[in-house]
């Protein structure tokens, strides 16, 4: 593949998109990402100013600004009919509507990689996986003219923005994991493991399914417990109570999904130790609860109790907590 051809469309300017777009830039790759108002408006001045920690060790600091290879924009207009090599879209889940996804998918071509979120179990894992099961999905922006064209990418990073224009990764854990869905994108999605690795960590998948579920799973119970204690990483890594409750909310829905025969190559104990390495980072939908704003915690919820409808299971301590969380973050809209 020509890198010199290559025109990379990263729609979600925040923590993930701006990492991205310091990761995947370089002099002949054009990298197009698109911020939020305020975000941008200090992007436009001041250019945007990036500071990566490891451990809670700053490890580098860069300012990335508008050139030749770097276009920072506040809206899909500015660009009209370009089509891209790839698309990443970057925003939380539950701001993907259908008329947005639509205004994104016009830039794809019929050979345009697309990397959704994977926050939550995408539609296209349970068509794949629980094709003989009878339930109901939502395909929630993976429209069948481009189900052959996902990359599956999890995102092993925490991060925040904590001023417009300045953004903070805080703890890189396994990076970019990612793995082709179809074979139609084997060759983009070794390529784009290339690129990453240059300036990140991008390990190689043996089963995208097993990833997916694996950082599902980790992302719903670390948010769960943390907005159901209200405690940061250090915390959480200091609670035996709630360590425990990580846990075993991990494992009520790795049996299930062990019964599907998905192998899961780390142990819940390993995984645990290494979101906390990080012990300055909040999750994100704390964040977002002491902040005012909607948290993802219903559509993460429900997107995992497919299982349970899938397999007439209960997940009896996952639902109890996700209750007592939804009476605490009622008022939130």
């Amino acid at each position: 593949m020509d890198k010199s051809k290559i025109k990379i469309l990263i729609f979600g300017g925040g923590a993930i998109g701006s990492h991205l777009t310091y990761c995947l830039a370089s002099k002949k790759t054009k990298v197009y990402t698109i911020c939020r108002n305020k975000h941008y408006n200090s992007i436009k001045k001041k250019g945007l100013k990036l500071k990566i920690f490891r451990n809670d060790v700053l490890k580098k600091e860069v300012i990335l600004k508008n050139s030749k290879n770097i276009f920072f924009l506040n809206n899909l207009n500015k660009i009209k009919k370009l089509k891209f090599d790839y698309i990443f879209i970057t925003i939380k889940l539950k701001d993907v509507k259908e008329r947005l996804l639509k205004n994104i998918l016009q830039h794809a071509g019929k050979n345009t990689a697309i990397i959704p979120p994977c926050t939550e179990l995408p539609y296209w894992w349970f068509a794949n996986i629980l094709n003989k099961k009878k339930i109901h999905i939502s395909k929630n922006f993976y429209p069948n003219k481009y189900s052959k064209n996902i990359i599956g990418m999890t995102m092993w990073l925490s991060g925040k923005i904590i001023n417009p224009g300045e953004t903070i990764i805080s703890h890189i854990q396994r990076g970019y994991p990612l793995k082709e869905v179809n074979l139609k994108m084997k060759d983009k999605a070794d390529f784009l493991r290339k690129l990453l690795s240059k300036r990140v960590i991008s390990p190689k998948v043996k089963n995208i399914y097993s990833e997916i579920f694996i950082k599902s799973i980790n992302s719903f119970a670390f948010n769960l417990v943390a907005l159901k204690t209200g405690y940061n990483n250090l915390q959480i890594s200091r609670s035996k109570k709630a360590k425990k409750l990580i846990t075993d909310i991990m494992y009520e829905f790795e049996y299930i999904v062990k019964r599907l025969n998905i192998p899961i190559y780390q142990t819940i104990n390993s995984r645990i130790k290494q979101t906390l390495l990080s012990k300055n980072h909040t999750m994100s939908m704390l964040n977002d609860f002491n902040s005012g704003r909607k948290v993802e915690i219903v559509n993460c919820w429900n997107n995992l109790n497919l299982l349970n409808k899938a397999f007439g299971t209960e997940t009896k301590l996952s639902k109890k907590t996700y209750y007592l969380v939804m009476k605490k973050i009622k008022n939130v809209k």
